[in-house]
């Protein structure tokens, strides 16, 4: 899944305005605006300044993360429709960024409800880290063996290994316990930020198995943070774990307060740590769809992460936003995450860079499975809709298309579908019918999100009119799919008085993103 940093840094600015966002989420906006002239400019157009983001201590290159797709930071507002959410807006995005990023879960459950068994701590990593088992073999693995006690309880922890990519580092550690009472660290930190635009490295949430792993050893998590680039910023970091808690449930049934339990050991970190293998497969497999075309030119097998190097080939007025699809290998299968689109050599072609995980085995057998091309179109999408007839009625109205038209978009429609007056707006996307037994690549609208480019003028995304032509105000937007029918829906601002005095509205979406739907399969070696 893509995460578009612009989109989200651009939705989250109200709040960071009014200084209603987390630290967290303060330091990404800083992060991006940093990094993203485009963003920086928008922002100075507004203010006039840009954020005092930190200066005083200088790190290596900024890390890449993604989607579906990695800070990721990222990825919300639940948006309720009916009977149903919209998972989108901005929380859904964040989290999306810290969970989704690299794509961990490769069809393991999130929500495991009791901790898995496992036969040890190495058996644990292996089963949830893609590629730990590779970076062990190749000697990336850096073993700690510190045990200390945990304050105020019988049980000890033993920190075990350390794993540091460029996007990612991991810390495996064990836990035991007497009476098997085992607990799980859920403050983290790591002194030494990865780069300047973190106060601190904040662990996220654990991986896949959240609940973590029991063997005859004890109990087994892994951590999580941000990674680190050459040169390391520090010889040596501090972690400091705290507020530990019973993993729901594990062996102890009775609920206890949280024990602060703070614990600090010291992590080596040195330039050589970071040194991984790579492999470079050449491709020359071309492929074309409804008169685009793809070209896969090769694919890269890192220790940390997988890359997908290519080039597309789009019609005049669209340009490449993405490549939805997975990288699979055996049994593991990565998401695609966006790590550069640059233009091409021939007009309208566009090369692009997308991660994935890293493959659990190499070599080995791996293939991709592209589900769609996303791409931003030239078109304007418009709905005039006669709000007077809604806007005094109470919960939810189907809208006909009598009342308000579908609009043609390439193969497909998008129709204003559903109303609550006083929330929310829905708009369907509906596919081209097809032969079931023989299915041909179309074009539809994306079910992304849509996005409000305030500090644009609107010259991409959604606007909403009235008779005066003055903008009404839209809050957390999001998607849905609900049997055969998907689509994408937004709320609207409460706050924003022209959704009851308007008479006419005009929902605009311009530059909509398209996806072409492929579903196809393809050996990469």
């Amino acid at each position: 899944m893509k995460i578009d940093y612009c989109r989200l840094t651009e939705d989250l600015m109200p709040l960071y305005d009014d200084e209603l966002v987390s630290k967290e989420t303060k330091d990404f906006i800083e992060w991006h605006l940093e990094q993203c002239p485009e963003c920086r400019k928008k922002y100075r157009d507004k203010d006039s300044q840009i954020p005092d983001i930190r200066k005083e201590i200088i790190y290596p290159e900024l890390l890449n993360i993604e989607e579906e797709d990695k800070f990721r930071s990222a990825k919300t507002f639940l948006l309720k429709v009916r009977k149903r959410m919209f998972t989108a807006g901005i929380v859904v995005l964040i989290i999306m960024l810290i969970a989704s990023a690299g794509s961990f879960f490769y069809g393991k459950s999130f929500n495991n409800e009791v901790p898995v068994k496992v036969n040890s701590a190495e058996d644990f990593a292996n089963s949830l880290v893609p590629g730990w088992q590779r970076a062990q073999q190749s000697g990336q693995i850096v073993d700690i063996n510190i045990t200390k006690p945990i304050p105020d309880t019988e049980a000890v922890v033993t920190f075990e290994k350390v794993w540091y990519t460029p996007s990612y580092t991991y810390v495996l550690y064990t836990v035991t316990e007497p009476n098997k009472n085992y607990l799980m660290a859920s403050q983290r930190v790591i002194d030494i930020p990865p780069e300047d635009y973190m106060r601190d490295n904040s662990t996220m949430e654990p991986l896949g198995k959240r609940w973590g792993g029991i063997s005859p050893q004890g109990y087994h998590q892994i951590m999580v943070f941000m990674g680190y680039h050459t040169p390391v910023p520090a010889q040596e970091l501090t972690l400091t774990v705290s507020n530990w808690i019973i993993p729901e449930g594990s062996m102890k049934p009775e609920p206890v307060d949280i024990i602060k339990g703070e614990i600090s050991v010291n992590l080596p970190l040195r330039d050589e740590f970071l040194k991984e293998s790579s492999e470079r497969v050449n491709l020359d497999k071309n492929y074309e769809w409804e008169g685009r075309s793809l070209r896969l030119t090769g694919l890269e097998v890192k220790s940390s992460q997988t890359l997908l190097y290519g080039e597309a080939k789009l019609q005049e007025g669209e340009t490449l936003s993405h490549l939805e699809g997975f990288i699979r290998s055996g049994g593991q299968s990565a998401g695609l995450s966006y790590e550069s689109i640059v233009p091409g050599d021939a007009p309208n072609s566009f090369k692009f860079t997308f991660s994935a995980q890293p493959l659990n085995q190499w070599p080995g057998k791996v293939s991709l499975d592209i589900r769609a091309i996303q791409f931003k179109t030239s078109e304007v999408l418009n709905f005039p809709v006669d709000w007077s007839f809604y806007v005094s009625k109470e919960g939810q109205i189907d809208v006909t298309e009598e009342q308000v038209p579908a609009v043609a978009f390439y193969d497909g429609m998008v129709r204003l579908s559903s109303i609550d007056p006083t929330s929310w707006l829905e708009l369907e996307i509906v596919e081209p019918s097809q032969n079931p037994l023989n299915k041909q690549p179309y074009i539809i609208m994306s079910p992304d999100p849509p996005f409000v480019e305030r500090f644009n003028n609107y010259t991409t995304g959604l606007k909403i009119t009235n008779e005066n032509g003055e903008v009404l105000e839209v809050g957390s937007r999001g998607s849905f799919r609900d049997g055969g029918r998907m689509g994408v829906g937004f709320e609207m601002d409460s706050e924003d008085e022209l959704w009851k005095t308007s008479k006419k509205i005009t929902i605009t979406i311009n530059k909509p993103e398209a996806h072409l739907v492929v579903n196809q399969e393809i050996e990469l070696n």
